[in-house]
């Protein structure tokens, strides 16, 4: 995969937007821009020059994870969650970074809702394609933790939603029924639905080199599709699900959900910053379990979760046993 560029993604309405917000920097080689463990307060947009990620391991080693070229965004999984960062980002070369402030960032979702919607798919997006980009070296590396990565429950999503958002995505959806030992997504094949679990498990699979591996598991309350809707370029799923006892799922039509967002940009807005967010935790959930962050960890274990993530986590929650109810006594009372 191609690295991801915010250049050739944005609309020239967003690129402006952040243009004309930004503040641009000329940085030196080796200069540290973000530090692992510690919060930044703004998101940087690499113009030019190249930059280098970088993750702490269990005997304080430096890791590299990517070098990054013009039109890479970094800092945004920070401002998602409200969270250390889990990588250090340093200047690999001279190199000239546009600094976006949280604040701007936090007024552009109540003063220009299409241009929002649209940086919170795009965010999603890159860290669609992160996650991807992890997903391979995990293959390659299947022994190094024993245990199964298990992928960032809907909670996440549901926290940014209102309860109208919720009808309006039972409404689009149906419930459908799977039966034991069945694939339901086939790395490589068509997705053409969101799919919510609302009872059951299944295994992530992936397949590299005609070597497939177990790289995640899924369970009630988790999403799966959503990388095939973000990521419209990809040829498939980018990996495979196998079922092994059965699931019961809320299935959303794809056509249906990207035309109920596209005209419904609040519902979009905060669909996509929820569906970002639960990418940002996955993908930092994979950092730190099979490439170290031994620094952020260190900076959690001293953090406090504040009233307003408790009150989203409790709401969500309501969100997800309502919808399963309702399917649940929809099934019941259909002959």
């Amino acid at each position: 995969m191609s690295p991801f560029s915010v250049f050739e993604r944005s609309s020239p309405e967003l690129l402006n937007w952040l243009k004309s917000t930004g503040v641009r920097r000329t940085i030196t080689a080796s200069t540290q821009l973000i530090r692992e463990g510690e919060q930044p307060q703004r998101l940087l947009l690499l113009m030019e020059g190249s930059l280098r990620a970088t993750i702490t391991g269990p005997q304080q080693r430096q890791e590299q994870l990517a070098t990054l070229p013009p039109g890479s965004l970094v800092g945004e999984m920070s401002w998602l969650e409200q969270r250390p960062a889990v990588a250090c980002i340093t200047a690999a070369v001279d190199s000239s970074v546009l600094e976006i402030s949280v604040t701007e960032l936090e007024t552009l979702q109540t003063h220009d809702l299409h241009l929002a919607s649209e940086l919170h798919r795009l965010i999603a997006q890159k860290l669609a394609a992160q996650i991807q980009e992890q997903n391979a070296w995990i293959h390659r590396h299947p022994n190094d933790h024993d245990s199964i990565e298990p992928l960032r429950k809907v909670l996440v999503l549901f926290a940014h939603l209102q309860e109208q958002d919720v009808y309006q995505l039972a409404r689009l959806g149906e419930l459908q029924s799977i039966q034991p030992g069945t694939l339901l997504l086939q790395q490589g094949e068509p997705v053409q639905a969101l799919y919510l679990i609302l009872s059951g498990n299944a295994d992530i699979l992936f397949t590299l080199s005609e070597v497939t591996q177990v790289v995640g598991s899924t369970r009630r309350g988790e999403l799966l599709g959503e990388m095939s809707l973000l990521l419209e370029e990809q040829d498939g799923a980018s990996a495979g699900v196998h079922c092994p006892d059965g699931m019961a799922l809320l299935t959303i039509n794809r056509t249906r959900l990207l035309a109920e967002l596209e005209s419904d940009l609040s519902l979009s807005c905060r669909f996509y910053r929820g569906l970002a967010c639960m990418l940002s935790q996955r993908s930092r959930d994979q950092l730190q379990r099979h490439r170290g962050g031994t620094n952020s960890q260190q900076s959690e274990l001293i953090e406090t979760i504040d009233l307003d993530q408790l009150t989203g986590i409790s709401r969500a929650a309501r969100h997800f046993d309502w919808l399963c109810n309702h399917f649940q006594t929809k099934e019941a009372t259909e002959p």
